[in-house]
């Protein structure tokens, strides 16, 4: 039981998340400005396809969660999803970023359409990339470990990402952004399906015989459902990783925006997102030992307030790009200390779930994880179509002082208000390490008496 993995297969784990993260991130990054400008849907129409899509996304998850926990396919419990989800993963993705010529109205329809189908299909296969974890990684160390290469490969996707996305777009576009993307799309989920399958071969012999296991250990979904609502830790955690998620997806939907019209220069979103993930591949390093220090909550707040310092400072000082790049920078390595931390904090809930109720839903729980990043990506998402809407933007307009006024207002202080609701929700989260040692010293106890 206490087997431990070779350094290769961890290593081939984050190759799943590299993959992966290099194609969500042209979704989250560039698809509201795809919609307004490459497929010509007005902004406030932008915002409700994107808010409806990300809702039913939002609630698939829970759904895909219950349904992974609940299925038994031949290839393994999780790794069979793992195997199946990637080639519809594909297929809609690539649907997505396709620029069909239909009236706006069916366009519209068809587009927020492959994006849900799309995103419930990435739920099942991400959701199950994660709970391979505790199938590969059955020493804590390894767990550990696997959880870490997860994050660094998601910090180093999202550079590789910012160095060449705009580029390959531009170049395979040839003028033509339609094509750039469509084309560019089809190479990054090709690198999404490499990942996820070189993730399905090197768990091929821990993901099985676990269908016996968890008939042993079944919940109903009413027990599921029970393991969130009654879980305060996990209510709060959850709280603030949607504020903070809706925060970046707010500020990366309107990057575009800022770089094409108060820039004028759009190859200089690569400069900045590049920035931006090399600072949060640095404060995901830095959170690990600064949470040694003062705990993952503390850390977390400080990292909260790092991000806010960044996006107030932006506001009042930076008057022209090298000044947005350099104070966002500082910014975002705060908000990468949630992204080493909000793993660990997740499996922190599952223990005071399983103490509070004397039922382990580690694998529902975890499926919470992808929950706020979808609920962040709806309302950032909406949030910033209704702002572009409301300060009257029209795609490819020439712009006002007005309208450059208010992109600038909307890239700082709307995202800024998210994070000052997620400090004050993290202010009443109470579990440090002390008591979860203490709980999980209780839930031994209580599986040896019962033993």
């Amino acid at each position: 039981m206490s087997e431990k993995i070779s350094k290769g297969i961890i290593n081939a784990y984050g190759l799943g998340e590299l993959g992966f993260i290099i194609m969500m991130t042209l979704a989250t990054t560039y698809y509201s400005y795809f919609l307004t400008d490459v497929a010509m849907i007005g902004a406030a129409a932008m915002g409700t396809i994107l808010l409806v899509a990300r809702i039913v996304d939002a609630v698939s998850v829970p759904i895909a969660g219950a349904t992974i926990e609940k299925s038994s396919m031949k290839w393994g419990k999780y790794r069979s999803w793992v195997l199946v989800s990637p080639p519809f993963i594909l297929l809609f993705f690539i649907m997505m970023f396709t620029n069909v010529n239909m009236s706006p109205e069916i366009k519209a329809v068809y587009l927020g359409g492959a994006y849900i189908i799309a995103h419930v299909c990435v739920n099942l296969g991400y959701t199950s990339y994660l709970s391979l974890i505790p199938v590969l990684g059955v020493d804590p160390g390894d767990r550990l470990l696997l959880a870490s290469r997860r994050g660094q490969a998601n910090a180093a996707g999202k550079i590789i990402f910012s160095l060449i996305a705009m580029p390959l777009v531009i170049a395979l576009g040839a003028g033509n952004e339609a094509k750039g993307f469509f084309l560019t799309t089809i190479l990054f989920t090709c690198m999404m399906i490499t990942g996820f399958y070189i993730v399905a071969n090197i768990s091929k012999k821990y993901d099985v015989n676990l269908g016996t296991i968890a008939k042993k250990e079944k919940l109903s979904t009413t027990e599921m459902l029970s393991q969130v609502f009654t879980n305060k830790p996990l209510l709060l955690l959850m709280l603030t990783e949607i504020t903070r998620w809706t925060s970046m997806f707010a500020l990366y939907g309107l990057a575009a925006y800022y770089f094409k019209y108060v820039v004028n220069n759009m190859i200089m979103i690569s400069v900045f997102f590049t920035s931006v993930n090399v600072a949060m591949l640095v404060g995901t390093t830095a959170a690990q030992f600064i949470a040694q220090r003062i705990d993952k909550r503390n850390t977390y707040l400080c990292g909260l307030s790092i991000l806010l310092a960044g996006l107030i400072g932006t506001w009042l000082f930076a008057d022209n790009a090298t000044t947005f790049i350099a104070l966002m920078t500082i910014g975002y390595f705060g908000f990468a200390f949630g992204n080493n931390l909000n793993t660990a904090m997740y499996s922190d809930a599952v223990d005071y779930g399983e103490w509070k109720t004397g039922k382990n839903a580690r694998g529902f729980v975890m499926s919470m994880f992808s929950l706020p990043v979808k609920i962040g990506i709806a309302i950032g998402g909406a949030a910033s179509g209704y702002g572009l809407a409301a300060i009257g933007y029209v795609a490819n307009a020439e712009m006002t002082p007005q309208l450059v006024s208010g992109i600038n207002m909307l890239i700082t202080i709307l995202p800024a208000s998210f994070v000052v609701i997620g400090i004050l929700s993290m202010f009443f989260y109470n579990l440090n390490s002390e008591k979860i040692k203490q709980m999980q010293l209780e839930i031994q106890q209580r599986k040896a008496i019962e033993a």
